[in-house]
């Protein structure tokens, strides 16, 4: 036999071999135990924290009157036409009652995925929130009104945080 035939009658051994595993991987019925998880339950590396951190100073924050929320407060965002975006983060203090923190744009939301108005519930109640004592709200460059309310009985007591 030529070294020609031997190489061609390897590669048709190689081809069926690899036909055999595939089709016995597709017609298995159980999944490893990796599949069942969820994205939901995994966490970033925390070296993204670092990126993120990095990027901070192009990021434009939001300038409010106050810094500590403790009472019902509508405040006036005043339009911006150099920074299209601002975002105010803000933080409930543990012995504090719940509060909930409205933006309502001037002119509706310009983002399609975005909820107009958009509301932050304090402490909040979605799954996969890291962390429930803390939200934020984007303005963009027309302004709006941001509307601060205590909802329960106990006194809430909400921080602007500054980067």
């Amino acid at each position: 036999m030529s070294p020609t035939k031997v190489v061609i009658i390897v590669l048709i051994l190689i081809g069926l071999i690899f036909v055999v595993f595939i089709a016995r991987g597709a017609f298995r019925d159980e999944k490893p135990a990796s599949d069942q998880s969820t994205a939901a339950k995994t966490r970033p590396p925390d070296w993204t924290k670092t990126i993120k951190g990095l990027f901070k100073s192009f990021q434009p924050s939001l300038e409010l009157k106050q810094s500590v929320y403790t009472t019902n407060v509508d405040e006036t965002i005043k339009p911006d036409p150099k920074h299209p975006f601002r975002t105010a983060k803000f933080h409930r203090s543990l012995t504090s009652g719940p509060a909930t923190i409205t933006f309502k744009p001037i002119g509706g939301s310009p983002l399609k995925d975005m909820k107009d108005p958009q509301v932050c519930d304090l402490p909040q109640t979605e799954d996969g929130v890291e962390d429930r004592d803390r939200c934020s709200i984007v303005a963009f460059k027309l302004g709006g009104t941001l509307e601060f309310r205590c909802t329960g009985n106990v006194p809430c007591r909400v921080t602007v945080e500054k980067d």
